[in-house]
């Protein structure tokens, strides 16, 4: 699990930018986009899995490139909204750094102590390390490595959000940005940094666009040579990876997709970042908490307002009937069960609807003789798996059909229990 910080700047880049009705045909892309997935995204301090951090950038991506967009200038938007502290979740960016507060207030140099925290800050990082720490005249000029254990498991194409990410750090210390910050080596393979955007073929050892040679097929040694780097794994020094001959652009939107220099498919990332070294200042959390002071009255009401608009517009009503007739249940006028998964629903809903609950206990259903008619060998737990099996579309031949989890779900997270997780507003009636 990882802080979903990042994501959180994100979204709320997306409803500072564009309307509630733009912000909907992102999110109508795919049903995993329900309400209460929206919800999370905008909670302080929450938490993602893997797979859905790289659902929601990547859709991100797909959605700007979509409307003719430049994903890079959208991340630039969020860097320079941290660097005026518009509209930043201040209470979370406090809480990642309360570990570390007292170091940054004794350091000589706030931005080299940024990048030195990541390997701390950022546990979804493996190996991070300084490879290299150079003065010359004022300037300091920090190499730092580290890898995904999965690259792409976070976001198919990564190192434009990560520089966004790690160039965030010191303008929310109140200190100012990189100078530069590039990166030089990157897991990612070269096709996949384009993103099929453009499309490249191999001839020999050259990686051609049409009739342009744009990169070269290479080994990571080349790499370390060239930037005189000391490597710890002899045998990852003849891994081979692409170096990029040329910049390579998106035609449509201008995104960089392949940086000129740099090496893809190497078996680790390298960022090189460039600054004046020595700058610190005396209160590096002062804007942070003056951010949180000023959240707590006017400055977010906008952007909670604009929260509350794209749920509502998110949620369309499902009409859920039980008939009697037949002891059947449907949903939005399709049949969906029958006898006694019906009847679960039924009394499921009925609670629902009336109080709003959603934690149950099994045996609050198992003491209902219409559902479970022997006390003794009540078999709740398989009645209840079928309830289900409809609600997620699966017939017993295992046949998945589209079901209907996009409106609700329920969820067996602990023993003895389960949880109605309602994605809609919900219309329960009986006939």
């Amino acid at each position: 699990m990882i802080s979903n910080f990042f994501v959180q700047l994100t979204h709320i880049e997306l409803l500072i930018s564009y309307s509630v009705s733009d912000v909907l045909s992102l999110v109508k892309r795919d049903s995993r986009f329900d309400i209460k997935f929206i919800k999370d995204l905008f909670f302080e301090g929450a938490y993602l899995d893997e797979k859905s951090h790289r659902f929601i950038l990547d859709n991100v991506v797909s959605w700007l490139y979509e409307r003719g967009e430049n994903p890079d200038e959208f991340i630039e938007r969020i860097v320079k909204r941290c660097a005026v502290f518009e509209a930043v979740p201040a209470r979370s960016v406090l809480r990642s750094y309360l570990p570390f507060v007292s170091q940054f207030y004794q350091t000589d140099d706030v931005r080299a102590l940024c990048l030195e925290m990541i390997p701390k800050r950022y546990p979804f990082l493996s190996q991070a390390a300084i490879l290299s720490d150079k003065f010359e005249g004022g300037n300091r000029n920090m190499y730092l490595t580290f890898r995904f254990d999965a690259p792409g498991a976070l976001v198919s194409n990564p190192m434009r959000w990560i520089l966004g990410m790690f160039r965030v750090g010191p303008l929310l210390l109140n200190t100012p940005a990189y100078e530069r910050m590039d990166y030089i080596a990157t897991q990612t393979s070269f096709n996949e940094a384009l993103e099929g955007r453009v499309f490249a073929t191999l001839k020999g050892q050259d990686i051609c666009v049409g009739d342009r040679v744009v990169g070269r097929a290479t080994t990571f040694k080349e790499c370390l040579d060239q930037f005189d780097f000391k490597w710890e794994n002899a045998a990852e020094k003849d891994v081979g990876c692409v170096v990029a001959l040329e910049d390579i652009k998106d035609p449509k939107t201008g995104a960089l997709l392949v940086r000129k220099g740099s090496f893809y498919g190497a078996p680790a990332n390298i960022l090189d970042v460039s600054f004046k070294a020595n700058i610190k200042t005396q209160e590096p959390f002062y804007r942070l908490m003056s951010s949180v002071v000023k959240q707590e009255f006017d400055a977010w009401e906008p952007i909670q307002k604009a929260q509350e608009e794209l749920l509502e517009a998110m949620n369309d009503s499902v009409t859920v009937i039980y008939h009697k007739s037949d002891d059947s249940i449907s949903v939005n006028s399709k049949h969906l069960m029958r006898n006694v998964p019906a009847r679960i629903l039924r009394n499921l809903l009925r609670e629902y609807t009336a109080t709003g609950r959603e934690e149950y206990e099994n045996r609050e259903f198992k003491r209902d003789p219409s559902i479970c008619m022997d006390p003794i060998r009540p078999n709740f737990e398989s009645r209840l798996n079928r309830v289900i099996a409809h609600i997620n579309g699966e017939d017993r031949e295992g046949i998945v059909t589209e079901g209907v989890k996009k409106y609700f779900e329920i969820e067996r997270h602990r023993r003895g229990g389960f949880r109605f997780v309602p994605k809609s507003k919900i219309v329960f009636k009986e006939e």
